[in-house]
């Protein structure tokens, strides 16, 4: 999709082959299988069914075993199976390199 490809600054990974994710609403209460198509430090693309395009925010899980890895999603637009979405990164546990050194120092 060329739209989303010109409104991109940040470099990208583009998956020859997506990978299989999930999305799971914010209260945990339904999942739905999609694909990463691509994927950028600040959002992705994704494939997704025609019940998942109509979620405002979800979580995006990229892994299937072990601990959760996952990413806070808003959409941001939507065309046909595709959607787009944004990474909300406030609260997800970042921290600065100083708040990372005093907990070393507390050791």
């Amino acid at each position: 999709m060329v739209k989303f490809k010109e409104r991109r600054k940040e470099p990208r990974v583009i998956f020859e082959r997506p990978l299989g994710v999930r999305l799971m609403t914010i209260d945990g209460t339904r999942t739905s299988d999609c694909l990463l198509i691509e994927v950028t430090d600040a959002g992705a693309r994704l494939k997704v069914t025609d019940h998942a395009a109509a979620l405002t925010e979800f979580f995006l899980i990229l892994n299937s075993f072990g601990s959760p890895v996952f990413r806070h999603c808003k959409r941001v637009w939507v065309d046909g199976d595709q959607m787009g979405v944004s990474f909300n990164k406030a609260n997800i546990g970042i921290k600065t390199l100083e708040e990372v050194r005093r907990e070393a120092e507390l050791v």
